[in-house]
C-alpha cells in the first residue's frame, strides 16, 4: 500500500493543466461540447477519452472552462488502478476549488456516467453502485451476456456522502422546544441549505414532499443566532434564500465551527 506522500506524488504526475492549444487540439476530435465552450455557447464542459490498450483501459478525463479565459485540467487514469476512486475524487475536488461552476461530487458522477457510456460501447455489461445498493448483503448474483464481462461504475450518493462526512449527526434525537441549526443538500444541484427549526425533521419532510432530492445531512442543538452567523460567513456564496453553493472545504469549516455545540 502506498503512503499518502507517494499517492500525492503520483497524483501530481497524472494531472495536467490544459493550454488553449491543447483544448483546440481536443476540439478537433470532439463532437461539439468543447467547441460550444470555445465559442461561449456554454461556460464549461466535461469530457472523457478512452484508450483500449493491451495493458488495460486508460482514461483521460478533462474539464474545460471559458468563464473568464479558456482553460482546463486533465487526469489520466488506469481503470483497474486500486487508487482510481481516490485519484478521481481528489481531481474533482481540485476542480471545485479552482472553478466556481464545479461541485466536486456532481463532477465525479458526471465523469463516471460518461465512462459508463464508453464501457457499454466497448461491449461491457455495466451497473452502478447506486443501482446495486438495494441488493447489499442479500447474496445477489449478477449475470451479463457480454463477452467482456461486467463493470461496476462507482457513483456517489450525495446524501450518504455528506451524512458520513458529518458522522451521521443528522439522526440526532430531537428534544421538544429546543432550537436546532441544520444543513440539507439538494442532490440535483449540490446546493446546501443552512436553516433553523424547532422540528427540523418535520421541516425535512415538508421540503422533501416538494422536492424529493432534498435531504438532511447535519443537525446541531443550538441557538438560531448561529444560523445567522453562518449565513453571514457564507453570504458571498448564497444562491437564494437559505441555499448556498458551498465547497467541501466550507463544510469542513462548518464542522469545525460547530464542534463547540452539543450534538451528541
Amino acid at each position: 500500500m502506498k503512503t499518502p506522500e507517494e499517492l500525492l506524488k503520483q497524483f501530481d504526475q497524472i494531472t495536467y493543466s490544459l493550454s488553449k492549444e491543447d483544448i483546440f487540439r481536443f476540439d478537433k476530435d470532439d463532437n461539439g461540447p468543447i467547441h460550444n465552450v470555445i465559442t461561449r455557447i456554454h461556460r464549461h464542459c466535461y469530457g472523457v477519452r478512452l484508450f483500449d490498450e493491451e495493458v488495460g483501459i486508460i482514461l483521460e478525463m478533462f474539464y474545460v472552462n471559458n468563464d473568464k479565459e479558456l482553460t482546463g485540467n486533465l487526469i489520466q487514469l488506469h481503470l483497474n488502478d486500486e487508487n482510481y476512486f481516490q485519484f478521481l475524487i481528489r481531481f474533482t475536488t481540485m476542480l471545485a476549488d479552482k472553478y466556481d461552476d464545479v461541485n466536486a461530487l456532481i463532477a465525479f458522477n458526471t465523469f463516471q456516467i460518461k465512462l459508463r457510456g464508453f464501457l457499454e460501447k466497448l461491449g461491457f455489461f455495466t451497473t452502478t453502485s447506486i443501482e446495486l445498493k438495494p441488493y447489499e448483503n442479500k447474496n445477489t448474483l449478477i449475470f451479463g451476456s457480454s463477452e467482456r464481462g461486467i463493470k461496476n461504475v462507482i457513483l456517489i450518493a450525495q446524501k450518504d456522502f455528506y451524512r458520513d462526512f458529518f458522522n451521521d449527526i443528522y439522526s440526532l434525537e430531537i428534544i421538544p422546544d429546543c432550537e436546532y441549526v441544520y444543513l440539507m443538500v439538494n442532490s440535483d444541484t449540490g446546493y446546501i441549505k443552512i436553516g433553523t427549526s424547532k422540528n427540523p425533521k418535520y421541516r425535512e419532510k415538508t421540503l422533501h414532499s416538494q422536492e424529493p432530492k432534498i435531504h438532511m445531512i447535519a443537525l446541531w442543538k443550538c441557538d438560531k443566532k448561529i444560523e445567522k452567523k453562518l449565513h453571514e460567513k457564507y453570504k458571498e456564496k448564497r444562491v437564494r434564500g437559505e441555499w448556498f453553493d458551498l465547497k467541501l472545504y466550507d463544510l469542513k469549516d462548518i464542522e469545525e465551527f460547530m464542534k463547540i455545540y452539543n450534538y451528541s
